[in-house]
């Protein structure tokens, strides 16, 4: 295992200031901050059927109708009906996104600068009204299956189609070859190499700070599953390798099919973005579907050890401080010699959680566990240390307690992570505004919990 103690701000937050440059963060009575320098520090759960948020609100990010920090989890009025079974929340830099199954209605709040929520007019994009900080409504006129949240851009999965709309700077949008900004969701349709994308079947979409993903199917008896990637590349997280001056291709206009290891005979089914690193997850099964072992593969971003060590002609080359274009062997799950099959991935900005169990189990019997790996400053990774880590660890009850056992659902969002147990939230990592539902208390040093606590309701 390898670890390391990082003293300084994730690159991750450099390239957003890039974008709105500024130190500011605090908000006025009325109107948002003038100047973005707080990333993903907000959060957004389900509970009782109702949706709940916490943390920063500067922009009205957590849809109760203010821009003031809350620091236990918080009602969102208006989001109530969407939370249905299938539901989904995601949460981008300074906005937020739900939506419920069998629905056509996506609902989303906070900041509007690059027309992110979607709402078309119905939001300003100029400042200082650039934002809602309350639900609005973004029609889909089909059934929406999947949504992702980025920097500041949105993506979604609705009708068979694959849709994109907020920030293009970096070409998030996927759809042309101009920089132009989205209010509206927009039909993502041609690939790099001129495929039509509108013949094949999305799947699944994930966002990172500033790229976009997409899991694409062929469809038919025998279908093939394809990752497309998009949009800013500044680690390789697009696929694209260095050009002929030693920096990384800045961006890709169009989605570009990912290439994987000749090795990879399973089926991608799942994908999921860091905020400049991907993934996809190969699954290999037997001739009765069952699954028999799976591949987490990564590409971009790992300055953390997110994407684990780098396996290269029989040694083990670290890869932590280095990025990759192409796809390295983050972890190999046996799944027919352990008993235990990846259920879930969450990402957070520079760490992953992966919630494990029995296949056909579905958790009942608590015998669920979650794993991390990357990033540690905040204490996000849950193992009771703040020590980065590029081999997986377990989430601990408490300091130098058991492992963490029961949960059956996880999420991640920016530096902070979370756990549901028999209906109860727990969360651990960065609580600097409140984001993990525990007052700001810094007597004891600095306010992040290193093992889980229990998350507070209004």
């Amino acid at each position: 295992m390898q670890t390391r103690r990082r003293h300084r701000l994730f690159i991750y937050a450099g390239l957003l200031s890039a974008a709105l440059s500024g130190c500011g963060g605090s908000s006025s009575k009325d109107h948002i901050p003038s100047t973005v320098s707080i990333f993903f520090s907000h959060s957004v759960i389900f509970r009782n059927h109702s949706t709940f948020t916490m943390g920063y609100n500067g922009f009205g990010q957590l849809g109760d109708g203010t821009l003031t920090k809350r620091e236990v989890a918080v009602h969102v009025p208006g989001a109530d009906n969407m939370v249905l079974p299938g539901a989904k929340a995601v949460a981008g830099n300074e906005h937020t996104m739900v939506f419920g199954n069998i629905s056509s209605l996506i609902s989303t709040w906070g900041y509007n600068l690059y027309g992110q929520l979607g709402a078309g007019s119905k939001v300003s994009t100029t400042y200082p009204d650039a934002y809602s900080s309350k639900p609005v409504e973004v029609w889909m006129h089909a059934t929406v299956t999947d949504i992702a949240a980025g920097g500041y851009h949105s993506l979604a999965v609705a009708g068979d189609k694959l849709y994109a709309w907020g920030q293009n700077t970096y070409h998030q949008a996927g759809n042309a070859t101009s920089t132009t900004n989205y209010t509206a969701p927009v039909l993502v349709t041609t690939g790099r190499d001129g495929e039509n994308l509108t013949q094949l079947h999305p799947i699944q979409v994930a966002a990172g700070g500033l790229h976009s993903l997409a899991l694409l199917s062929t469809g038919g008896g025998t279908p093939v599953n394809y990752v497309y990637a998009w949009g800013g590349n500044d680690f390789g997280q697009v696929g694209f390798g260095k050009t002929s001056f030693g920096t990384y291709s800045t961006s890709s206009a169009h989605p570009r099919r990912m290439t994987f290891p000749s090795e990879v005979t399973g089926t991608i089914e799942q994908i999921a973005a860091l905020g400049s690193a991907s993934l996809a997850l190969e699954v290999q099964r037997n001739n009765l579907g069952a699954i028999t072992s799976e591949i987490l593969w990564g590409w971009g971003y790992n300055d953390a050890g997110e994407l684990g060590d780098l396996i290269e002609h029989g040694k083990v080359t670290p890869l932590t401080l280095k990025s990759s274009p192409d796809p390295v062997r983050v972890l190999t799950v046996d799944v027919a010699g352990t008993g235990k099959e990846i259920k879930k991935m969450a990402t957070g900005t520079n760490h992953i959680l992966l919630l494990l169990g029995a296949p056909g189990n579905d958790g009942s019997d608590g015998s669920y566990e979650i794993q991390s790996i990357g990033n540690n400053y905040y204490g996000q990774l849950g193992n009771g240390t703040f020590d980065n880590t590029s081999s997986l660890v377990y989430v601990l009850q408490a300091l130098g307690g058991a492992r963490f056992t029961g949960p059956t659902d996880i999420a991640a969002f920016g530096t902070s992570s979370f756990a549901k147990v028999n209906g109860v939230w727990y969360a651990w990592g960065n609580n600097s505004f409140g984001q993990v539902g525990n007052k700001v208390d810094t007597t004891a040093g600095v306010p992040y919990f290193k093992t889980p606590v229990t998350v507070k309701f209004q």
